[in-house]
């Protein structure tokens, strides 16, 4: 499959809406709103899109200060584009332009089930850190 790969925020949002929801994120009732206000509140964002339809086939977000930190998330690849290498070279593109903009502390949390597959980027695993998840206090007042 040929891919075009670029840094675009202004995505179709029923493609976007499509991908989130094939990765179980999403669901009927969800609005493009929601997804364009993500996307439009990301630092960046790396699409996929299959050259020959022009469809956007993959993507991930990236949350920044653009100067520092550099959190990435949301990597989607549609089903009949996997395996083909287009999620690493989604990933390494983002990270590379990041680390182009002086940003040099780029993380990402792996989903379980995908320690595999992000052993095939550029990213290392950091060992003794542990990611922490801060859910919304219910107000005891």
């Amino acid at each position: 499959m040929d891919v075009i790969y670029r840094l675009e925020k202004k995505l179709p949002l029923e493609e976007v809406m499509e991908l989130y929801r094939i990765a179980g994120w999403l669901d009927e009732t969800a609005q493009p709103a929601l997804l364009e206000k993500m996307l439009e509140g990301s630092f960046a964002v790396q699409a996929a899109f299959d050259a020959d339809s022009g469809r956007l086939i993959g993507m991930m977000r990236a949350l920044s200060d653009g100067v520092s930190d550099a959190y990435l998330l949301d990597l989607v690849v549609s089903p009949e584009a996997r395996r083909q290498g287009i999620g690493r070279e989604i990933v390494e593109r983002l990270a590379k332009h990041l680390a182009s903009l002086g940003v040099d502390w780029i993380v990402c949390i792996g989903a379980p089930g995908t320690k595999a597959f992000y052993d095939t980027t550029n990213g290392k695993a950091m060992e003794g850190f542990v990611p922490w998840r801060f859910e919304n206090p219910q107000d005891n007042s």
